[in-house]
């Protein structure tokens, strides 16, 4: 389908994040370069695009305009700082009343509504049941708080308990509920009861004209890497990311692979203690892996590759990912990904000839998959196919993918004498 219909609108609400924040802090990941991305994408389809988040700095403009296309609007809803996610419930109403008053003074409406993570779902889903003039509106969980409970061993304390009744709510109501693999369909049926009244699966994309080999011994001279052997771990100070266990996999090495290796954390926390060093710091002490792990803060998605480039592995040891992007962007660059086999790592991994996975939870395991890629003579035939197995998940797939959702949506409100506005 031709999707390239100029005019067409489509709001991104991305409200409890944002999507121009740097990825490594805690809440930003993985789901900020999606939206960001789709905003560029989707522009260079002649949509017309507003992305909407809160407001979190009080001389932000009211609306700037997005790198590649679109603009980020802020709205005010509660305090103009970063406040605990269990508290930003409280400002749903107040969300959903700055971005009515928006489109009040912009006199502006929407084709589509896409909203990301529950929050914005719920925003989102409020709009469109007071809005005289409705939208398609199109949701994505990106995580799902009962697999968070099942696979990180509990439910997590800064989450607000309302989030899962939240969540099945709008797994019910959402026009379209987006997803990564079928397996996440399957299990919201299973842990929330509820089936989306219409799921589609569209994986996230990759932009394989950045992400892209590099040469190692420059890209390691660049980062300062003497180590013959480079591990590489992206992502948030989250338990769920794994960074503890991949640790404790680190230390269950054999001296003479440890001798020679070092490990690249990329990531932070919001802020540290006054001493500078974080829990994940003091588990680095306390197992003796102060000479192998540094620590190397938040890196820009245009540094990135060079990261990933000087890795002979990269490890992924999240206790589950809805997708994993990260684990994507190391195979763009040639360098095999170590996981364990859960969520959409199953399906974007395959063992033994794109990467290395092991069972769920199994530290020892995981430890074994790491000595295996450290050990292997020549990791090349894997990180080249790695590359190539990337190849289907190119953006320009995965926006055209979601235009077209989008205009299948417009065409089945107007069949039912439901006119977008315009």
């Amino acid at each position: 389908m031709d999707t390239d219909v100029e005019g067409r609108r489509v709001a991104l609400l991305s409200l409890h994040s944002s999507p121009v924040a740097p990825p490594g802090l805690s809440d930003v990941g993985g789901m900020n370069v999606y939206v960001r991305r789709l905003a560029t994408e989707l522009t260079s389809r002649r949509w017309e695009v507003d992305v909407f988040t809160r407001r979190t700095d009080r001389s932000a403009p009211d609306a700037v305009p997005l790198d590649g296309g679109g603009r980020l609007v802020h709205l005010t809803a509660g305090p103009p700082r970063r406040i605990p996610k269990s508290a930003l419930p409280l400002h749903l109403p107040a969300l959903v009343s700055a971005f009515g008053a928006f489109l009040e003074r912009e006199g502006r409406s929407y084709d589509v509504l896409h909203s990301h993570y529950w929050l914005s779902g719920l925003a989102a889903m409020r709009y469109h049941a007071l809005a005289g003039h409705p939208a398609p509106h199109v949701h994505m969980f990106h995580t799902l708080a009962r697999l968070k409970e099942r696979y990180g061993g509990g439910t997590d304390d800064n989450d607000s308990t309302l989030r899962p009744d939240g969540e099945r709510c709008l797994i019910g109501r959402a026009d379209v509920i987006v997803g990564a693999t079928e397996e996440e369909r399957t299990d919201m049926i299973a842990l929330y009861g509820k089936t989306p009244r219409r799921y589609e699966i569209i994986p996230p994309g990759v932009d394989l004209d950045l992400f892209y080999p590099r040469d190692p011994i420059m890209c390691r001279s660049i980062l300062g890497v003497r180590a013959g052997r480079v591990i590489l771990f992206v992502g948030r100070q989250d338990k769920l990311k794994g960074l503890e266990t991949l640790l404790h996999a680190v230390r269950a090495l054999p001296d003479p692979v440890l001798d020679d290796l070092q490990v690249l954390v990329v990531g932070g926390r919001d802020a540290l203690p006054a001493s500078g060093r974080g829990p994940e710091h003091r588990l680095v002490a306390q197992l003796g892996l102060d000479r192998i792990v540094s620590f190397q803060g938040t890196v820009s998605q245009l540094e990135l590759p060079v990261y990933y480039s000087a890795a002979t592995l990269c490890a992924v040891p999240s206790a589950y990912e809805s997708f994993g992007m990260v684990a994507i962007e190391a195979m763009a660059c040639q360098t095999p990904v170590v996981a364990f086999r859960v969520g959409g790592l199953a399906t974007t991994i395959a063992h033994g000839r794109t990467g290395l996975l092991a069972a769920p939870g199994n530290v020892d395991e995981y430890a074994l998959r790491l000595h295996e890629g450290l050990t292997t003579a020549d990791l090349s035939p894997m990180g080249r196919r790695a590359r190539m197995s990337v190849q289907r998940y190119r953006w320009e797939r995965a926006a055209g993918a979601t235009a077209d959702l989008y205009e299948d949506l417009i065409g089945e409100y107007v069949s039912a004498g439901r006119p977008v506005a315009r």
